[in-house]
C-alpha cells in the first residue's frame, strides 16, 4: 500500500515538473517571440528611416526656393574681359583728305544671373534627381568699366584724334552692355550660371536636417517669352 502511495506521488510530481517545465518553454518562446518581433520593429523603423534620409530633400524645395531668392545677388557670375574699339576719322577740306586711326582699350566686368524670384521658376523633385525650371539668365548690373586707355594709331593733319578719342570712351560702357547681352547665350557663361545655381541649391540641402542625400541637380530652361 505504501508502494502504491510513493508511485502515485512520484507521478505526481513527474506530472508538475513536465508542466512547469511545459509552461516555463512555453513562456521562454512567447518571451523569444516577442523579443524578435521588438527588434524587428525597430530594424524595421531604422530602415525607413534610412530610406526616409534619401528623399528628405523634397521637404526642403520650397525653403530653397526661397533661400535662392535671398541670395540671388550673391550667385550672380562674374566675367572679366579685355575690350577695345577702334574709329577711322576721315575728314576733307578744301578737296584735302585727312584721316586718322584711334583705338581704346578697356577691362569690362560683367555679371551674368537667374531671376530667382519664387514666382519665376519651378524646383521639381523627378526619378533622375532635381530640375530646376527656369529662364535663360542675363546681364544683372550694368558692366563696370575701368582700365581705360587709348592709342592714335594713325594721325592726320585735319583730324579730330582727341576728340575721337573722347567719343569712343563714352561709348564704351554702352558698347559693354550690347557686348554683355550677347555674352549672356554663351555656352560657356550659362555653364558658369549653372554651375553656381547647382552648387549653391545642393549645399543648402546637404545642411538640412535628417537629409542623407541630394541627388544630381539640372537646369532645364524655358521657352523664350
Amino acid at each position: 500500500m505504501k508502494r502504491i502511495a510513493w508511485i502515485s506521488c512520484a507521478a505526481l510530481a513527474v506530472c508538475l515538473l513536465t508542466a512547469g517545465a511545459a509552461s516555463w518553454w512555453a513562456q521562454h518562446r512567447v518571451d523569444s517571440a516577442l523579443a524578435q518581433t521588438a527588434q524587428l520593429q525597430r530594424q524595421v523603423t531604422e530602415l525607413n528611416n534610412a530610406l526616409l534620409g534619401y528623399t528628405r530633400y523634397t521637404s526642403y524645395l520650397t525653403a530653397g526656393k526661397q533661400t535662392l531668392a535671398e541670395q540671388m545677388k550673391l550667385l550672380a557670375a562674374t566675367v572679366v574681359r579685355e575690350e577695345g574699339a577702334t574709329q577711322i576719322i576721315e575728314k576733307s577740306v578744301l578737296g584735302i583728305a585727312s584721316t586718322g586711326v584711334v583705338a581704346i582699350t578697356y577691362t569690362a566686368e560683367y555679371a551674368f544671373g537667374f531671376d530667382l524670384r519664387p514666382e519665376s521658376y519651378e524646383l521639381h523633385a523627378t526619378n533622375g534627381g532635381i530640375e530646376v525650371h527656369i529662364h535663360r539668365p542675363a546681364l544683372v548690373a550694368a558692366p563696370a568699366v575701368t582700365n581705360l586707355k587709348h592709342r592714335i594709331l594713325s594721325g592726320g593733319l585735319l583730324t579730330d584724334n582727341k576728340g575721337a578719342v573722347i567719343k569712343l570712351s563714352q561709348e564704351a560702357a554702352k558698347r559693354a552692355r550690347q557686348q554683355g547681352e550677347a555674352m549672356a547665350s554663351d555656352p560657356a557663361v550659362l555653364a558658369l550660371c549653372e554651375k553656381s545655381l547647382t552648387e549653391f541649391l545642393y549645399g543648402f540641402l546637404t545642411k538640412q536636417p535628417g537629409v542623407k542625400q541630394v541627388p544630381r541637380i539640372r537646369v532645364v530652361y524655358k521657352p523664350s517669352a
